[in-house]
């Protein structure tokens, strides 16, 4: 059940920073699903794994969230600004969960790259986040 609340939580911190409403918009564009006609830039969360780590007898886990930036006016340069500013809105402060407390919030990997259809470009930001059930 954290999952849910974590996903909310780091939206709503990534929709509330100015360097992420700069890269996607105000408001921000962030998104569960793609979105057919969304003006670009977007995010759209694209895979969310959850394990247990429970260690101290508290229920934890871990995700490893995976947001996905899509771009096409000025391409990769674009694209690095939406990653940029999402990552470092992660390192922030960490977000507040309702039912959750959020331990951690770690930028694992990111990358962009030009999609196949050679217009687009993607950029993504893999994070993993340790939340405990309150």
């Amino acid at each position: 059940m954290t999952a849910i609340a974590c996903q909310k939580a780091l939206e709503a911190t990534f929709k509330a920073d100015t360097a992420v409403k700069s890269a996607l918009g105000n408001p921000a564009r962030i998104f569960d699903a793609p979105v057919k006609l969304a003006a670009y830039p977007f995010a759209v969360w694209r895979r969310w794994e959850t394990r247990s780590v429970d260690v101290s007898g508290v229920p934890t886990q871990e995700h490893i969230a995976t947001l996905e930036v899509v771009c096409r006016q000025s391409g990769a340069e674009e694209a690095r600004k939406a990653v940029a500013a999402l990552a470092a809105c992660a390192t922030g402060p960490r977000p507040s969960a309702s039912g959750a407390r959020i331990v951690l919030v770690l930028p694992l990997y990111s990358d962009v790259m030009r999609a196949v259809d050679g217009r687009t470009w993607l950029g993504i930001v893999r994070l993993k986040i340790i939340a405990e059930a309150i």
